[in-house]
């Protein structure tokens, strides 16, 4: 089986993420898109079958961090996922798919050529935007990702916030101040180990 290459030259999207996980796992392994969720009204946005398991992938834009209802279906839908024995992966809307990622994710290796970084670039809905839930579920995620994709993120926010003359209160807020002041002590922590 030959490695596939898939190039993206903007910002991850949901069309875009389904298009190419299909390219990627192939049609005998796509579930399909809008999967309805078992004896509920809700969806799933995606599944397939890779590596033995079955993938339920959730896109989430900026409303599943800003509204706590949004982020209260979400949850129900990954317990439904889950005792139906499907991992769940939930891609934020300032994360991109890339190689990287898409290892660290479902296990899956293929050559993608990203063009648009990870992080906070074109979005003016910051973490200092997010709801309650919605920072927790920020701070949660963010600590999963691979190191280099976080230090992305947690610069794009940086020089969002240098282009609002250094205010960190619009784009951190100040529910993320310890989860701050935490990032700053990894990122020395990290330099002082290179």
């Amino acid at each position: 089986m030959t490695r596939k290459t898939i190039t993206f030259t903007d910002h991850l999207i949901q069309a875009t993420l389904a298009s190419a996980l299909k390219k990627i796992v192939g049609e005998e392994n796509w579930l399909g898109e809008e999967v309805r969720v078992p004896d509920t009204r809700y969806r799933w946005d995606m599944m397939f079958k890779a590596n033995g398991k079955t993938f339920v992938v959730e896109f989430d834009g900026d409303s599943h961090y800003r509204d706590s209802l949004v982020i209260r279906k979400d949850r129900e839908k990954d317990e439904i996922a889950k005792k139906m024995g499907y991992t769940v992966v939930r891609v934020p809307y300032f994360v991109q798919l890339t190689t990287e990622t898409l290892h660290h994710w479902f296990g899956l290796d293929a050559d993608i050529v990203q063009e648009f970084p990870h992080g906070f670039i074109k979005s003016k809905v910051y973490p200092a935007s997010f709801c309650a839930m919605g920072v927790w579920r920020f701070e949660y995620e963010v600590y999963q990702l691979p190191f280099p994709v976080f230090t992305a993120i947690m610069d794009s926010l940086f020089d969002r916030t240098d282009e609002l003359n250094y205010n960190l209160n619009y784009t951190f807020g100040e529910a993320l101040s310890d989860f701050l002041d935490d990032v700053l002590g990894k990122n020395d922590e990290a330099k002082d180990t290179n």
